[in-house]
């Protein structure tokens, strides 16, 4: 890993989304890590542990959540922020986001937007 980057997690089911948001923040500048379980991100980061945000799909299939991943993942990265993606604008996603603290966009999100959200940090 580049220690001069900045790491972004991205928690995304889909390949073509997963790789469309690794294009725009590889762009950017960051080093990308994806991990769709709590053990193949901390696999990928290896002894690394600031990555400043996570981007994660609400929807991951097999009943599995971006919420819930995001929240095993914070005592290893107490410092990234975290931004659920979600194609609903309503119901179980704006929730879970809203209670525990995270931001929200909708599904498709500009990459323009993204990238204003990573840099508010």
């Amino acid at each position: 890993m580049d220690a001069r980057k900045p790491i972004i997690i991205v928690v995304e089911d889909d390949p073509q989304s997963a790789e469309a948001l690794r294009y725009v923040l590889a762009d950017w500048g960051a080093q990308v890590v994806f991990g769709l379980t709590l053990e193949a991100v901390l696999d990928d980061l290896g002894p690394r542990r600031d990555a400043i945000a996570m981007i994660a799909d609400f929807h991951l299939g097999g009943g599995r959540d971006g919420v819930a991943l995001s929240q095993a993942l914070r005592p290893h990265l107490p410092q990234a922020r975290v931004l659920v993606l979600s194609g609903s604008y309503y119901g179980r996603a704006a929730h879970a986001a809203e209670m525990a603290g995270y931001d929200l966009m909708h599904k498709p999100a500009a990459a323009s937007n993204i990238i204003a959200w990573v840099e508010r940090g």
